[in-house]
């Protein structure tokens, strides 16, 4: 039997529906399964919404339909889970609003694009209908959202493991399995339903081989974290501040003053300990300020005894080849209130069309053209502060990367350090997913994660995942907390990466390879 073959039970009405109506009930089952993620939460979708889609798949007897279907399946998803992107482009004064519909499009098109591609290949290939062939499916749905989060340059947002994001034991997982591990697993059991439908043996088996995996899972992740114990490090304070400045007042000249006097005034009179670490967000100095006597005379009476300072700042400085041209750099600077400022990173995954853009040389357009971009750090730093706990940052976006973490070739630092301007993205479920890639990345990690946004969500994340404390969204506050030490052991996860996925991956997909060949011969 074919991959085209319909199911051996025939299911009547539905069976004979028009193609429109199966597409439409993709397209909406894409857009509920969106409600997943942050903020809502809502992992029990995950079982109707996946479930459903594999039963509208076994009905499609082309290719052509399955790609169509399941194109829309996806873009319902992404659509629904990303829209609050545009939001970038609505910010007053932006010249670009016209491209707002363009955006809101572009990337959920892309990203569904790879699911439609790898579920039409499990269409062609397997038999749907068949254990080996559902496991093919499920291998080759994960894989599509293993190659979107690394290909041209990647975008591993809203995998569908996320969508476990409001149950913690669910989470612990991700110390051993990964991401890319959840999501296969979540595919799985999400599609296990849908899958039965076409079953007139094994029914009950698949479905308890179902049930004691998913329980495994959340049994194990309990027990982790009813045996999770951390302690903090003594004589030292953190200060997470979250200045929310609007957007459209943020690098207004008349502004900047105040701005800064926003930010003395929130980290003031919180001198707790000899040492104390401040947390400014992201770009919240502008070039100016850096290397500014004035500014550096207020930070010093703010840094009284051995406190620092860790801020994002904007810096702009001529190429040393060509004095003429001025490079920008998006970076972390420390300021200890008796040297002058040091950059102790510099943005290394850039946006395209945000902070560069692609190809720039090759699109003759105006904007294109007369865009400057931000230069390319060197990738993940350790940094080290004398009588500190090192770690490591993360600027704005680059925390959705599990692959781009921390150094392998340095010491495993004591923390992970993450800044975001997510002002952007105004009171939109953005901010709140951007979060939990935090919380996610302190639990393949095995590392707290201190997280200031300008606004958003601020705060300290311990490295089971659990949220110690935090900032509400469009709310000026500051978060003071003490840090709690790293796990004694690195992860599974943090050594081996996504070598466990690849071997779900082999294992589910060598039973569907088995499967076809059997069936062949």
């Amino acid at each position: 039997m074919t991959g085209s073959s319909k199911p051996a039970q025939e299911k009547g009405v539905f069976d004979q529906a028009p193609f429109f109506m199966k597409a439409i009930t993709a397209l909406i089952l894409g857009i509920i399964l969106s409600c997943i993620q942050a903020p809502f939460n809502y992992w029990f979708l995950i079982f109707p919404c996946l479930g459903g889609f594999y039963f509208i798949y076994l009905y499609l007897p082309d290719k052509r339909q399955v790609f169509a279907a399941a194109f829309l399946f996806a873009l319902g998803y992404f659509v629904t889970g990303l829209n609050w992107i545009g939001n970038a482009l609505l910010v007053e004064g932006n010249e670009y609003k016209w491209v707002w519909p363009l955006a809101v499009i572009a990337l959920p098109t892309l990203l569904a694009s790879f699911t439609a591609l790898y579920i039409t290949i499990s269409h062609i290939v397997f038999s749907k209908h068949r254990l080996s062939g559902f496991l093919g499916f499920c291998a080759l749905l994960s894989l599509s959202e293993w190659v979107r989060g690394y290909i041209f340059t990647g975008f591993p947002w809203n995998l569908y493991g996320y969508g476990w994001s409001g149950v913690l034991p669910m989470l612990q997982s991700l110390s051993i399995i990964g991401p890319y591990g959840l999501t296969l697993l979540t595919v799985f059991w999400g599609c296990l339903l849908g899958f039965l439908f076409s079953q007139t043996e094994g029914k009950k088996l698949l479905l308890v081989i179902g049930m004691i995996s998913l329980a495994a899972v959340y049994i194990w992740g309990d027990e982790r974290l009813k045996a999770a114990h951390t302690t903090n490090h003594l004589n030292l304070r953190l200060h997470i501040i979250q200045p929310n400045i609007d957007q459209a007042d943020k690098w207004k000249p008349e502004k900047l003053a105040e701005n800064f006097e926003k930010f003395l005034v929130l980290s003031s009179d919180r001198k707790f300990e000899r040492r104390n670490i401040y947390v400014w967000p992201e770009t919240a100095l502008p070039p100016s300020f850096l290397h500014s006597l004035a500014v550096k005379e207020r930070l010093k009476g703010m840094l009284a005894d051995e406190s620092i300072l860790l801020t994002g700042a904007l810096q702009a400085k001529p190429n040393d080849q060509n004095p003429q041209h001025i490079e920008y750099y998006n970076g972390l600077y420390l300021f200890d209130g008796k040297n002058v400022p040091e950059r102790l990173y510099s943005k290394s995954h850039l946006v395209p069309f945000g902070e560069y853009i692609p190809f720039q040389k090759y699109i003759p357009l105006k904007p294109v053209v007369e865009f400057t971009g931000f230069q390319k750090g060197l990738g993940p730093r350790t940094s080290y502060i004398d009588n500190y706990p090192s770690f490591t940052t993360l600027i704005c976006y680059e925390i959705i990367f599990p692959h781009q973490v921390v150094d392998k070739n340095s010491t495993r630092p004591d923390y992970i350090l993450t800044i975001t301007n997510d002002a952007w993205y105004g009171d939109s479920p953005g901010p709140h997913q951007h979060f939990a890639q935090a919380r996610f990345r302190a639990i393949e990690q095995g590392l707290p994660v201190v997280r200031s946004a300008n606004t958003g969500i601020s705060g300290l994340i311990d490295p089971y995942g659990r949220v110690v404390e935090k900032t509400n969204l469009l709310e000026s506050a500051s978060v003071t907390v003490r840090l709690p030490h790293k796990l004694e052991k690195a992860t599974f996860y943090s050594l081996h990466g996504d070598k466990i996925y690849i071997a779900l991956f082999i294992f589910f997909f060598g039973i569907a390879i088995l499967g076809k060949v059997k069936k062949l011969t």
